[in-house]
């Protein structure tokens, strides 16, 4: 049985606690949090050990997983102590707040002995997994635009409001619209150049809107947007992909999400299965720590995506595109 500590019981770790409830081979036994309330809220609601933070848990408690739930920017630290420690690894993306700790963690890990998953989280969500499925499988032909949105919601609420920090969180391409430059990297490979707009520092309102255009070297053109703009909206998620022979469309406000529409004129509505991709992605990390096999987000892999969102940053901040 693997034993998991948390490390942050924000929102995400408390998404993360809740859904290792429902992973085979593993059991939460630890949750850290800086946050005297935060751990009391964890031990009422999992009647777990708590402590204050990663070094504390390393030295008091018998973990064989660490699970990094804490703001971007300290995901370096956090993942290197749990490096000193010896210990399997699970991180929440992105990898890092910079490129600098990005490479850091790239070397480190290369030669690291114990398991490193990456927790870009739409890679298990069954829609999404569908979509790729079509499209490696040709049925709209060779793909040529993209058309994404993820948002609808209002500006996330953090601890030290470090959302609104974009020197801690990159805002709201990092730590949101990543979603989607990840997926559209697994699906057409390398970006070659990135061009991005953002609301940031044009008002003065508690929200953020960017637009993202990716050409990748493929060929393939992508539109991806990602919003925190409303107050008290629904969350969402689009995707278009146009191809050769046909459109794939989704949106997850649907009941039957996957819309296929193919040369001749043809529709095929395939549901999604309502499972919760932050399960699976657990799951996958267990099951590669017992079967002795890579976790399907690497470190380099998840570095790879960085370097697309910091360069829409960059993009966004000069005003210039950005070659990569």
């Amino acid at each position: 049985m693997i034993r998991v500590g948390v490390i942050g019981y924000g929102t995400i770790g408390q998404i993360h606690c809740r859904a290792l409830q429902s992973v085979s081979g593993c059991e939460l036994a630890v949750v850290a949090d800086v946050d005297a309330g935060a751990r009391a809220r964890a031990q009422e609601d999992y009647g777990v050990d708590v402590v204050s933070d990663v070094e504390e848990m390393l030295q008091t408690t018998d973990v064989d997983l660490v699970d990094i739930c804490v703001p971007t920017y300290l995901h370096e630290q956090v993942m290197v102590k749990a490096m000193e420690g010896n210990k399997h690894i699970f991180c929440e993306k992105p990898l890092a707040r910079s490129l600098e700790e990005g490479r850091r963690l790239v070397d480190l890990s290369s030669n690291y002995a114990q398991k490193i998953g990456i927790g870009h989280v739409v890679r298990f969500t069954p829609a999404y997994v569908g979509i790729r499925q079509s499209v490696e499988g040709g049925e709209i032909g060779q793909a040529g635009v993209v058309r994404t949105f993820r948002g609808g919601s209002q500006f996330p609420v953090g601890w030290q409001d470090w959302f609104a920090d974009v020197d801690l969180s990159g805002g709201v391409i990092l730590d949101l619209a990543i979603h989607d430059l990840d997926f559209c990297r697994w699906l057409f490979g390398d970006v070659k150049r990135v061009y991005a707009k953002t609301s940031r520092k044009r008002t003065e309102a508690h929200l953020e809107h960017a637009m993202i255009v990716l050409r990748f070297k493929s060929g393939v053109i992508a539109h991806i947007e990602g919003s925190w703009t409303n107050l008290e909206g629904q969350f969402y998620t689009t995707i278009e992909i146009a191809g050769k022979n046909g459109l794939i469309s989704y949106d997850s406000r649907e009941t039957n999400p996957i819309t296929i529409r193919t040369v001749p004129e043809q529709n095929v509505h395939v549901g999604a299965v309502a499972v919760d991709p932050y399960v699976l992605e657990l799951q996958d990390m267990v099951q590669a720590i017992l079967e002795d096999r890579p976790p399907l987000v690497s470190v380099a892999d998840a570095f790879g995506t960085l370097q697309v969102a910091l360069a829409a940053l960059d993009s966004a901040r000069t005003g210039q595109v950005i070659e990569l």
